[in-house]
């Protein structure tokens, strides 16, 4: 390839990349917040809803993603659109970019983790695995894990500040090394491992019980809760095997050219990623007639539809612990 080839490949490449981070993401961080306020407001209105044990993991879900859309995810597609960086026009934005941004990134998937380790306990034949199912222990596993994850990252509050928002790279060196690894095992290892292995556990113990007496309501959520476990496990697939390859090949020497190709298929797993973020309710509104339901009561402030919690409950079959 001629030299002036190779610069009009790059600068192509480069347009894809800013399209991909700038309108793309723009678009879906409003699509996503639509999502997760409906979904907030669906949740915490729905007696059904707010009395089972995984309310609180995916409201701090919702919640969880709303603050990363806006925290993290704006500053760089607004950044990418206007060539204006608002970290940098307010130290107030730097700080809680890099704290809350930070710290609501993992969060989700910390959250849809246990949502999913959950749903596998509730639906578990075993009386001893559905008791420690509670609402109690979920607000005290919520608090206790979302504040080491708050911990770990105050350091990024710290040495990021100044007018650019920059933190020096040979303070930050011994951090930005454990962030990475960090990055690699609690975003992309260990969520999709969980991920895989109970939403594949839930759907058998649904499978189990496919004749039971249970009620409508409860089977429909979990398997909403399965489809949508499974979109996000193929949603992420693409980031992590990225993140794989950007650790193995970080030492490399590497063209201009290879660089802009680098970055386009960042963006298009970032792009592929965002099914974390906006595909919860869109999965939920197309698989459940009772949930579309209950969105148009929420929106026009009728009473919702409080669906299937006066059936009979489940008879499980009795085990030998």
């Amino acid at each position: 390839m001629s030299n002036a080839a190779e610069k009009d490949e790059i600068l192509r490449l480069q347009s894809i990349a800013k399209f991909l981070n700038g309108y793309v993401i723009l678009a879906l961080i409003v699509i996503g917040t639509i999502g997760n306020v409906t979904n907030t407001i669906v949740f915490l209105r729905h007696r059904s809803l707010r009395r089972m044990s995984n309310c609180i993991f995916l409201i701090m879900f919702f919640i969880s993603n709303l603050t990363s859309l806006w925290s993290s995810r704006f500053p760089r597609s607004f950044l990418a659109i206007t060539s204006i960086d608002v970290l940098a026009a307010s130290i107030f934005y730097c700080k809680f970019r890099w704290l809350f941004g930070r710290w609501s990134f993992y969060m989700s998937y910390i959250y849809l983790c246990l949502s999913c380790i959950d749903r596998y306990l509730n639906t578990s034949r075993h009386n001893l695995f559905r008791r420690l199912v509670s609402f109690k222990r979920a607000v005290f596993v919520t608090v206790l894990i979302s504040l080491i994850y708050f911990i770990i990252f105050v350091p990024d509050a710290v040495y990021y500040s100044g007018y650019e928002c920059t933190a020096s790279r040979s303070d930050r060196a011994i951090y930005q090394r454990f962030i990475n690894y960090f990055n690699l095992v609690m975003c992309s290892t260990v969520p999709m491992v969980i991920l895989g292995t109970f939403s594949l556990l839930t759907w058998c113990n649904l499978y189990s019980t496919r004749n039971s007496p249970r009620t409508t309501f409860y089977r429909q959520v979990n398997l909403m809760m399965i489809v949508e476990f499974t979109v996000i496990f193929i949603g992420v697939t693409p980031n992590f095997v990225f993140n794989i390859y950007t650790e193995i090949t970080q030492s490399m020497v590497k063209s201009r050219l290879r660089t802009a190709q680098e970055t386009v298929w960042r963006n298009a797993c970032v792009v592929c990623s965002f099914s974390l973020y906006i595909g919860t309710f869109y999965i939920y509104f197309i698989i459940s007639d009772a949930f579309r339901q209950n969105v148009k009561a929420a929106l026009c402030f009728r009473k919702l539809n409080q669906i299937g919690i006066q059936t009979t409950p489940v008879q499980y079959m009795r085990t030998t612990h």
